[in-house]
């Protein structure tokens, strides 16, 4: 005879994310999502404004990085990742007297250092993450747009805005959706 006991309770391993950590994905997702539609309808914002803006909305891709790192297996890589978006962030949201030129290095540089981290983690986790080729667009996706700011640095306010807020409005969709869908991770069964 065998009791019906929940995995919680039976010694097995978690297969996903804890409530609490989806409650942060969805509430940084939903503060991200917002974040950007604010930057592409609001793109001729001071440059002082867009610094603050593009200072959060990379502060918020480094917390949710290490929040999320902190579940797994590579809580190290996570944080080393996560502390260059908000290194970055801090420095567009803090810089004295910041320039659009200023804004694009720092925007562009922060997104193509982590997009190469995320997707060097990609290709080294992909035989223990299901779903690796997202990370590994993800990662993509933020060279990309980090190359952009960086070739085009005298881009207008607008542009700038319109290049980061499509940006953060992907990832806060993306957060929605793991932190919605719950996406888990393929735990062996228990004996």
């Amino acid at each position: 005879m065998t009791a019906d006991v929940p995995d919680a309770y039976s010694g097995a391993p978690s297969t996903g994310h804890s409530g609490l950590a989806r409650t942060g994905m969805a509430v940084f997702g939903g503060a991200a999502v917002l974040l950007g539609i604010f930057l592409l309808f609001n793109p001729f914002a001071a440059v002082r404004t867009l610094a603050l803006l593009l200072g959060l909305a990379l502060i918020i891709g480094g917390v949710m990085e290490i929040a999320l790192g902190s579940e797994s297996g590579k809580r190290a890589s996570s944080f080393v990742l996560g502390a260059i978006l908000i290194v970055g962030g801090l420095l567009a949201a803090f810089w004295p007297e910041v320039t659009v030129w200023t804004l694009a290095v720092l925007t562009g540089l922060s997104l193509i250092l982590h997009g190469i981290g995320r997707l060097a983690l990609a290709f080294m986790a992909r035989s223990e993450v299901p779903h690796w080729g997202w990370l590994a667009l993800a990662g993509a996706l933020n060279i990309v747009a980090g190359i952009v700011a960086l070739v085009w640095p005298e881009a207008t306010v607008v542009v700038l805005s319109l290049i980061l807020g499509l940006q953060v409005l992907f990832f806060g969709v993306c957060l929605l959706v793991v932190a919605f869908t719950g996406f888990r991770s393929a735990a062996p069964a228990a004996a």
